[in-house]
Protein backbone atom coordinates (compact mmCIF):
# COMPACT_ATOMS: atom_id res chain seq x y z
CA UNK A 1 0.00 0.00 0.00
CA UNK A 2 2.80 2.40 0.89
CA UNK A 3 4.55 1.90 -2.46
CA UNK A 4 1.25 2.35 -4.28
CA UNK A 5 0.51 5.68 -2.62
CA UNK A 6 4.06 6.76 -3.41
CA UNK A 7 3.19 6.27 -7.08
CA UNK A 8 0.90 9.33 -6.85
CA UNK A 9 3.17 12.03 -8.20
CA UNK A 10 0.78 14.94 -7.87
CA UNK A 11 -2.78 15.80 -6.85
CA UNK A 12 -4.60 18.68 -8.51
CA UNK A 13 -7.71 20.00 -6.78
CA UNK A 14 -10.50 22.12 -8.25
CA UNK A 15 -12.81 22.85 -5.32
CA UNK A 16 -16.10 24.74 -5.67
CA UNK A 17 -18.22 23.51 -2.78
CA UNK A 18 -17.94 22.04 0.70
CA UNK A 19 -20.80 19.56 0.93
CA UNK A 20 -20.22 16.51 3.11
CA UNK A 21 -23.11 14.65 1.47
CA UNK A 22 -21.72 14.75 -2.04
CA UNK A 23 -21.88 11.88 -4.52
CA UNK A 24 -18.39 10.62 -5.32
CA UNK A 25 -17.70 9.39 -8.87
CA UNK A 26 -14.35 8.16 -10.16
CA UNK A 27 -12.61 7.63 -13.51
CA UNK A 28 -9.35 6.05 -14.61
CA UNK A 29 -8.04 7.57 -17.85
CA UNK A 30 -5.07 8.51 -19.97
CA UNK A 31 -4.89 11.65 -22.08
CA UNK A 32 -6.78 9.98 -24.95
CA UNK A 33 -9.90 9.77 -22.81
CA UNK A 34 -9.72 13.18 -21.15
CA UNK A 35 -12.42 14.70 -23.35
CA UNK A 36 -14.64 11.63 -22.95
CA UNK A 37 -14.42 11.84 -19.16
CA UNK A 38 -15.35 15.52 -19.36
CA UNK A 39 -18.37 14.59 -21.44
CA UNK A 40 -19.40 11.99 -18.88
CA UNK A 41 -19.02 14.47 -16.01
CA UNK A 42 -21.15 17.02 -17.87
CA UNK A 43 -23.89 14.47 -18.42
CA UNK A 44 -24.11 13.68 -14.70
CA UNK A 45 -24.28 17.36 -13.79
CA UNK A 46 -26.85 18.31 -16.43
CA UNK A 47 -29.24 15.50 -15.51
CA UNK A 48 -28.80 15.90 -11.75
CA UNK A 49 -28.80 19.68 -11.23
CA UNK A 50 -29.77 19.56 -7.54
CA UNK A 51 -27.07 17.10 -6.52
CA UNK A 52 -23.60 17.82 -5.21
CA UNK A 53 -20.78 15.92 -6.93
CA UNK A 54 -17.13 15.18 -6.28
CA UNK A 55 -15.29 13.66 -9.23
CA UNK A 56 -12.01 11.78 -8.85
CA UNK A 57 -9.78 11.21 -11.87
CA UNK A 58 -6.80 8.86 -11.71
CA UNK A 59 -4.59 9.52 -14.69
CA UNK A 60 -1.17 9.71 -16.26
CA UNK A 61 0.10 12.16 -18.83
CA UNK A 62 -2.80 14.62 -19.06
CA UNK A 63 -1.96 17.52 -21.35
CA UNK A 64 -2.03 21.03 -19.81
CA UNK A 65 -4.94 22.07 -22.02
CA UNK A 66 -7.04 19.19 -20.68
CA UNK A 67 -6.22 20.15 -17.10
CA UNK A 68 -7.43 23.65 -17.89
CA UNK A 69 -10.69 22.25 -19.30
CA UNK A 70 -11.32 20.37 -16.07
CA UNK A 71 -10.77 23.57 -14.13
CA UNK A 72 -13.34 25.36 -16.28
CA UNK A 73 -15.72 22.42 -16.00
CA UNK A 74 -15.55 22.42 -12.20
CA UNK A 75 -16.45 26.10 -12.06
CA UNK A 76 -19.22 25.81 -14.62
CA UNK A 77 -21.12 23.15 -12.65
CA UNK A 78 -19.90 24.06 -9.12
CA UNK A 79 -18.37 20.64 -8.63
CA UNK A 80 -15.17 19.41 -7.04
CA UNK A 81 -12.66 17.61 -9.24
CA UNK A 82 -9.57 15.88 -7.87
CA UNK A 83 -6.96 14.70 -10.35
CA UNK A 84 -4.39 12.16 -9.17
CA UNK A 85 -1.37 11.96 -11.47
CA UNK A 86 0.38 8.62 -11.00
CA UNK A 87 3.61 6.93 -12.02
CA UNK A 88 2.52 4.11 -14.35
CA UNK A 89 5.74 2.15 -13.83
CA UNK A 90 3.95 0.59 -10.84
CA UNK A 91 1.70 -1.21 -13.35
CA UNK A 92 4.23 -2.10 -16.04
CA UNK A 93 4.16 -5.82 -15.24
CA UNK A 94 0.44 -6.10 -16.02
CA UNK A 95 -0.91 -7.27 -19.40
CA UNK A 96 -1.98 -4.52 -21.83
CA UNK A 97 -3.02 -4.18 -25.47
CA UNK A 98 -4.29 -1.48 -27.81
CA UNK A 99 -7.81 -2.16 -26.58
CA UNK A 100 -6.80 -2.52 -22.93
CA UNK A 101 -4.28 0.23 -22.09
CA UNK A 102 -2.62 0.46 -18.72
CA UNK A 103 -5.28 2.92 -17.54
CA UNK A 104 -7.81 0.05 -17.19
CA UNK A 105 -6.06 -0.81 -13.91
CA UNK A 106 -6.55 2.63 -12.41
CA UNK A 107 -10.04 1.63 -11.24
CA UNK A 108 -8.43 -0.99 -9.00
CA UNK A 109 -6.63 1.64 -6.92
CA UNK A 110 -9.48 4.14 -6.78
CA UNK A 111 -10.89 2.77 -3.47
CA UNK A 112 -7.41 2.92 -1.92
CA UNK A 113 -6.92 6.58 -2.73
CA UNK A 114 -10.38 7.81 -1.70
CA UNK A 115 -10.86 8.08 2.06
CA UNK A 116 -13.73 10.56 2.16
CA UNK A 117 -16.63 8.20 1.41
CA UNK A 118 -17.70 4.60 2.02
CA UNK A 119 -19.14 4.15 -1.47
CA UNK A 120 -17.66 5.47 -4.67
CA UNK A 121 -19.19 5.07 -8.12
CA UNK A 122 -16.65 4.09 -10.76
CA UNK A 123 -17.66 4.68 -14.38
CA UNK A 124 -15.73 4.25 -17.60
CA UNK A 125 -15.15 7.50 -19.45
CA UNK A 126 -17.28 6.25 -22.36
CA UNK A 127 -20.42 6.21 -20.18
CA UNK A 128 -22.90 9.07 -20.20
CA UNK A 129 -25.74 9.73 -17.78
CA UNK A 130 -29.17 10.26 -19.34
CA UNK A 131 -31.43 10.61 -16.28
CA UNK A 132 -31.67 11.38 -12.57
CA UNK A 133 -29.60 8.85 -10.60
CA UNK A 134 -31.67 9.12 -7.39
CA UNK A 135 -33.24 5.65 -7.83
CA UNK A 136 -29.75 4.19 -8.16
CA UNK A 137 -28.56 5.85 -4.96
CA UNK A 138 -31.66 4.65 -3.12
CA UNK A 139 -31.01 1.05 -4.19
CA UNK A 140 -27.48 0.91 -2.85
CA UNK A 141 -27.83 2.94 0.34
CA UNK A 142 -28.53 -0.10 2.52
CA UNK A 143 -26.39 -2.69 0.72
CA UNK A 144 -23.33 -4.20 2.36
CA UNK A 145 -21.87 -5.98 -0.67
CA UNK A 146 -18.33 -5.24 -1.71
CA UNK A 147 -19.54 -3.96 -5.08
CA UNK A 148 -22.72 -3.31 -6.99
CA UNK A 149 -22.54 -3.96 -10.73
CA UNK A 150 -24.66 -4.90 -13.73
CA UNK A 151 -24.59 -8.20 -15.62
CA UNK A 152 -22.66 -8.05 -18.87
CA UNK A 153 -24.39 -8.78 -22.19
CA UNK A 154 -25.59 -12.37 -22.55
CA UNK A 155 -22.84 -13.74 -24.77
CA UNK A 156 -20.14 -12.29 -22.50
CA UNK A 157 -21.80 -13.79 -19.41
CA UNK A 158 -21.83 -17.23 -20.98
CA UNK A 159 -18.41 -17.19 -22.66
CA UNK A 160 -16.42 -15.68 -19.79
CA UNK A 161 -17.96 -17.87 -17.09
CA UNK A 162 -16.98 -20.93 -19.13
CA UNK A 163 -13.49 -19.60 -19.86
CA UNK A 164 -12.86 -18.70 -16.22
CA UNK A 165 -14.60 -21.78 -14.82
CA UNK A 166 -16.92 -19.64 -12.73
CA UNK A 167 -19.78 -21.57 -11.16
CA UNK A 168 -23.05 -20.03 -9.95
CA UNK A 169 -21.82 -16.61 -11.01
CA UNK A 170 -23.23 -13.82 -13.17
CA UNK A 171 -20.39 -12.22 -15.09
CA UNK A 172 -20.52 -8.44 -14.65
CA UNK A 173 -19.15 -5.58 -16.71
CA UNK A 174 -16.51 -3.57 -14.84
CA UNK A 175 -17.27 -0.31 -16.67
CA UNK A 176 -19.72 0.59 -13.90
CA UNK A 177 -19.05 -0.34 -10.30
CA UNK A 178 -20.28 0.98 -6.98
CA UNK A 179 -17.46 0.07 -4.63
CA UNK A 180 -17.58 -0.23 -0.87
CA UNK A 181 -14.15 1.25 -0.21
CA UNK A 182 -13.90 -0.18 3.31
CA UNK A 183 -14.55 -3.76 2.22
CA UNK A 184 -12.34 -3.38 -0.85
CA UNK A 185 -9.42 -2.42 1.35
CA UNK A 186 -10.07 -4.96 4.09
CA UNK A 187 -10.22 -7.81 1.55
CA UNK A 188 -7.07 -6.59 -0.28
CA UNK A 189 -8.79 -6.72 -3.67
CA UNK A 190 -6.14 -4.58 -5.35
CA UNK A 191 -3.24 -6.70 -4.13
CA UNK A 192 -5.01 -9.96 -4.99
CA UNK A 193 -5.84 -8.64 -8.48
CA UNK A 194 -2.22 -7.78 -9.18
CA UNK A 195 -1.04 -11.15 -7.93
CA UNK A 196 -3.40 -13.07 -10.23
CA UNK A 197 -2.59 -10.90 -13.26
CA UNK A 198 1.16 -11.05 -12.76
CA UNK A 199 1.11 -14.85 -12.46
CA UNK A 200 -1.17 -15.32 -15.49
CA UNK A 201 -0.42 -12.41 -17.88
CA UNK A 202 -1.77 -14.18 -21.00
CA UNK A 203 -4.76 -15.98 -19.51
CA UNK A 204 -7.35 -13.20 -19.53
CA UNK A 205 -9.00 -11.68 -22.59
CA UNK A 206 -10.48 -8.89 -20.43
CA UNK A 207 -7.76 -8.55 -17.77
CA UNK A 208 -9.13 -6.30 -15.04
CA UNK A 209 -12.73 -7.36 -15.61
CA UNK A 210 -11.96 -11.08 -15.58
CA UNK A 211 -9.95 -10.93 -12.39
CA UNK A 212 -12.61 -8.89 -10.59
CA UNK A 213 -15.24 -11.44 -11.56
CA UNK A 214 -13.04 -14.17 -10.12
CA UNK A 215 -12.44 -12.35 -6.85
CA UNK A 216 -15.94 -10.97 -6.34
CA UNK A 217 -18.04 -14.06 -6.94
CA UNK A 218 -20.80 -14.08 -4.29
CA UNK A 219 -19.72 -10.61 -3.17
CA UNK A 220 -21.66 -8.63 -5.79
CA UNK A 221 -25.07 -6.98 -5.67
CA UNK A 222 -26.56 -6.92 -9.16
CA UNK A 223 -28.34 -3.88 -10.52
CA UNK A 224 -30.54 -3.65 -13.63
CA UNK A 225 -28.72 -3.12 -16.93
CA UNK A 226 -30.30 0.32 -17.28
CA UNK A 227 -27.36 1.46 -15.12
CA UNK A 228 -24.81 0.18 -17.63
CA UNK A 229 -26.60 -0.21 -20.93
CA UNK A 230 -24.36 -1.78 -23.57
CA UNK A 231 -26.90 -3.51 -25.82
CA UNK A 232 -29.62 -1.13 -26.97
CA UNK A 233 -31.75 -3.97 -28.36
CA UNK A 234 -32.53 -5.43 -24.93
CA UNK A 235 -33.65 -2.34 -23.00
CA UNK A 236 -36.43 0.18 -23.41
CA UNK A 237 -34.56 3.33 -24.42
CA UNK A 238 -36.67 5.51 -22.15
CA UNK A 239 -35.48 3.55 -19.12
CA UNK A 240 -31.73 3.90 -19.70
CA UNK A 241 -29.95 5.81 -16.94
CA UNK A 242 -26.31 5.17 -17.86
CA UNK A 243 -25.39 4.45 -21.49
CA UNK A 244 -22.07 2.72 -22.14
CA UNK A 245 -20.41 3.15 -25.55
CA UNK A 246 -18.46 -0.05 -24.94
CA UNK A 247 -18.01 -1.29 -28.51
CA UNK A 248 -14.87 -0.72 -30.53
CA UNK A 249 -14.10 1.34 -32.56
CA UNK A 250 -15.58 4.16 -30.51
CA UNK A 251 -18.20 6.31 -32.24
CA UNK A 252 -16.17 9.49 -31.82
CA UNK A 253 -13.23 7.94 -33.69
CA UNK A 254 -15.10 6.93 -36.87
CA UNK A 255 -18.14 7.96 -38.88
CA UNK A 256 -21.29 7.48 -36.89
CA UNK A 257 -23.39 4.41 -37.54
CA UNK A 258 -26.42 4.91 -39.77
CA UNK A 259 -28.61 2.95 -37.37
CA UNK A 260 -31.59 5.08 -36.23
CA UNK A 261 -31.09 3.90 -32.64
CA UNK A 262 -27.44 4.84 -32.68
CA UNK A 263 -28.19 8.25 -34.16
CA UNK A 264 -30.62 8.88 -31.30
CA UNK A 265 -27.89 8.37 -28.72
CA UNK A 266 -25.14 9.98 -30.78
CA UNK A 267 -27.10 13.21 -30.38
CA UNK A 268 -27.11 12.67 -26.60
CA UNK A 269 -23.36 12.14 -26.62
CA UNK A 270 -22.66 15.31 -28.56
CA UNK A 271 -25.08 17.29 -26.40
CA UNK A 272 -22.86 16.69 -23.37
CA UNK A 273 -19.64 16.72 -25.39
CA UNK A 274 -20.32 20.29 -26.49
CA UNK A 275 -21.43 21.51 -23.04
CA UNK A 276 -18.24 20.69 -21.18
CA UNK A 277 -16.80 24.18 -21.36
CA UNK A 278 -18.15 27.61 -22.31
Amino acid sequence: MKNLLQSIKNTISYINHNNDNSIHIGYGIDNNYARCAGTSISSFCINNPTKSFVFHIITSGLAPNNLEKYSILSKKYSINIFIYEIDISYFQSLPTSNYFPISIYFRLILPLIINSTQNIIYVDADIICLKDISPLLNQISSKSNMISATPDVNYMQKNRCIALNLKNHIYFNSGFLIINTFLWKSHSIFQKSLSILEKNPTKFSHPDQDVLNILLTQKTYYLPQIYNCIDLTTINHKDIVLLHFAANPKPWNICWSLSPNCNEFNKNLYQYYEKQTP
